[in-house]
């Protein structure tokens, strides 16, 4: 039987404890508060982050992993005992570490690199998914196929307390920014499966109204679904989180997995605090 591991990096919210009771080995992207770089979700935590964001009113810079920092961990799942191992990526168009998977080759050890095309957990439930995958005694080449075949089948869907962060790091134009704060309504964002990019789904005025189209959109993508996993996330918003958690309590009880996450920090970095949301992954 062939020995393969899931590396994932930590834009994929995996929860570090849920990642090392699967025996998912995750890889740390960096935050650059006041010059100084912390590990994601290692050395800094969400909470830690968004307090820092409110407390200086801006937003900090990212980066990818550094090779060194790839190459030590393919080496640990080598040492480990694995031959091959299934990469999961932040979307390519969101990061670097998509480029970076590529690029660092362990000898005697087979990779496979899948761009998510996405981010948060609606790249995550990719690496929970080949694991589970790998549990049922699929080949690797098998599971190369099925992830290909699921590709469109995770999605995310948030809102935000505010433009302004969004604004300022060139997700949205800066005219469509003044006028969705002075209007005082929220978007609907997503990512596009055609080009991997944030797309604005609707707006809504209000959060009541926000929290009926996020059902819609649920059921909507559920329709004749009977497997699928669920996630609700919120960055430095528990309140919405526990919104949504209301709001779907039908639907998380039929998920076959859910999860409730914290945006990571080097999400939130492009974000800022008072995103909240949800995505699934359909396995039928």
């Amino acid at each position: 039987m062939e020995k393969i591991a899931i590396l994932a990096d930590t834009a994929s919210d995996i929860d570090i404890d849920i990642a090392k009771d699967l025996g998912i080995y995750l890889l740390p992207l960096y935050v650059n508060l006041d010059s100084r770089y912390f590990k994601d979700r290692v050395e800094i935590s969400p909470d830690e982050f968004y307090g820092w964001v409110r407390e200086n009113n801006s937003l900090p810079k990212t980066s990818a992993p550094s090779p060194g920092d790839l190459t030590k961990l393919l080496e640990e799942i080598k040492n480990d005992g694995y031959e091959k191992v299934i990469m999961i990526s932040l979307g390519a168009n969101f990061s670097s570490t998509y480029n970076l998977f590529n690029m660092i080759n362990i000898e005697g050890l087979e990779t496979y690199v899948f761009d998510s095309g996405s981010l948060t957990m609606a790249e995550g439930c990719f690496a929970l998914y080949a694991k589970e995958l790998i549990d049922k005694g699929l080949s690797f080449d098998q599971i190369k196929d099925k992830l290909e075949e699921k590709r469109t089948d995770s999605k995310v869907f948030f809102t935000l307390d505010t433009f302004k962060y969004l604004v300022e790091g060139g997700r949205v134009p800066r005219t469509f920014g003044k006028i969705g704060n002075a209007l005082s309504v929220k978007p609907i964002i997503t990512i596009s499966p055609d080009d991997n990019h944030f797309k604005l789904l609707k707006i809504s005025r209000g959060e009541k109204k926000v929290l009926k189209e996020f059902r819609k959109i649920a059921l909507n993508e559920l329709e004749n679904i009977k497997n699928y996993y669920f996630f609700i996330g919120h960055g430095g918003f528990e309140e919405g989180s526990s919104k949504l958690e209301e709001a779907f309590s039908d639907i998380i009880a039929n998920a076959k997995k859910y999860c409730n996450i914290q945006i990571s920090p080097t999400l939130g970095a492009n974000t800022g605090p008072g995103l909240f949301g949800f995505g699934l992954f359909k396995l039928d």
